[in-house]
């Protein structure tokens, strides 16, 4: 049994997308749904019913997270990405993930195939952080958190995450789902975020790896004097040295990690930030991303040794911390053939592709075998109202991800 675009319902799907994009509708175009807001209830038991309508039993986990699953025993071949939302957001991301799993699922439950593994769609929460934390719901899932670390979540108003939980309508669970011992495979569905597809003119990247984001924060300190009065030979001009260390870092990326890893300053403090005043102290933020562990080894040595050589040339001292680290996700070889050999049965042509963005299936990986298929989206544009995907590359999608479903629940192993 294969799958090709022609299969996929797409008036269906791009009925229930656009049922989608009007809860949170923002006078932009673009949507809002924030966790547990009441747009995000409204769009999460909107998918229940759809989910309940195509066969699937229906349960929410302790967490909210809301799970669609077929009747048959064992660990779940799963896929499904988020509902929530960045504010004024686009309608595409996380959405056609899991409007594309349901429709993948439904497609394989209707083919008269048996497969030996349950299948499930999961719309995880807060994907995006924007209330609480960034890929909360999957982390929650794969149980990634202390209860500590859980206790501690704020929104920006001071509201507790547990408590919002508690007084939400996804806090009392049919069923729990034990994600770290209940899942077989994970699979997610989700537009590029890039240009890279489009420009090749390619409708369907097959992830290789998904980028571990390293967030380092490091301090400049050199000493703040008169603008007009200190000389030049004088000066320990700590903004002077960041702006060579971020010059030469883009330069290292570029040259030494092309392919391999991302680098990036995007934040930045001065201090006193006094017009008339050299910069005593500088500090920003290093986001850099390595597409596997070796190039993350060879990124970290290289700002290393970059920040001695600019302390070398300039009179400053300098530290630096570790603020977040997630480790390179290298997807599996057998879940990369699954999804290259469901893309030649749909007919469709595939490419590799690092994921610089992370995902819920970063953590996923964590218990189970875990893969990502991108769609291009128009001008690589995500995460504002401009974002749009062609329905022939949402077609295209689902039956690759519905083929490389049904080989996974089909694998005795």
């Amino acid at each position: 049994m294969r799958f090709t675009p022609s299969d996929v319902n797409m008036a269906r799907v791009q009925g229930q997308l656009e049922t989608l994009a009007q809860i949170g509708r923002q006078p932009s175009g673009g949507v809002t749904r924030l966790t547990f807001s009441p747009e995000h209830t409204q769009a999460t038991h909107m998918v229940a019913g759809w989910m309940a309508e195509a066969g699937l039993e229906v349960v929410f986990d302790r967490w909210g997270n809301l799970i669609g699953r077929t009747q048959a025993d064992g660990r779940l071949v799963l896929s499904g990405s988020h509902l929530d939302s960045v504010p004024d957001g686009g309608h595409f991301d996380g959405v056609l993930g899991v409007i594309a799993a349901l429709e993948a699922v439904t497609l394989i439950m209707t083919c008269g195939v048996e497969a030996a593994k349950p299948l499930g769609v999961v719309s995880f929460i807060e994907e995006e952080g924007a209330r609480f934390h960034g890929l909360m719901g999957s982390k929650l899932a794969t149980g990634k958190l202390s209860e500590a670390e859980i206790a501690a979540v704020e929104d920006a108003g001071g509201n507790r995450f547990l408590d919002v939980l508690h007084a939400s309508e996804f806090a009392h669970p049919i069923r729990d789902v034990n994600f770290e011992t209940g899942v077989s495979a994970f699979l997610e569905l989700h537009i590029e975020q890039g240009k890279r597809l489009e420009k090749a003119g390619v409708p369907i990247g097959i992830v290789t790896s998904i980028a571990g984001p390293t967030f380092m924060q490091v301090s400049f300190t050199g000493q703040a004097d008169h603008a007009g009065a200190t000389e030049y030979a004088d000066r320990r001009d700590s903004l002077l040295a960041a702006a060579d260390f971020i010059v030469a870092l883009r330069e290292m990326a570029v040259s030494r990690f092309a392919g391999r890893g991302h680098m990036t300053v995007g934040k930045i403090d001065v201090r006193p930030n006094v017009t008339n005043v050299v910069a005593g102290e500088t500090v920003f933020n290093i986001d850099f991303r390595a597409a596997d562990h070796q190039a993350y080894d060879e990124m970290a040595a290289g700002i290393d040794e970059l920040l001695g050589d600019i302390a070398a040339r300039h009179p400053i001292s300098y530290s630096t911390a570790v603020l977040h680290h997630t480790p390179p996700v290298v997807v599996q070889e057998h879940i990369r053939a699954a999804l290259e050999a469901g893309a030649a049965s749909a007919g469709v042509r595939q490419q590799p592709l690092v994921s610089w963005a992370a995902h819920d299936a970063m953590n996923m990986a964590a218990v189970a075998d875990a893969g990502m298929i991108f769609v291009p989206c128009r001008d690589g544009r995500s995460h504002t109202p401009e974002e749009y995907v062609r329905p022939d590359d949402i077609a295209a999608g689902i039956a690759v991800l519905a083929n490389a479903l049904l080989a996974l629940a089909l694998d005795v192993q």
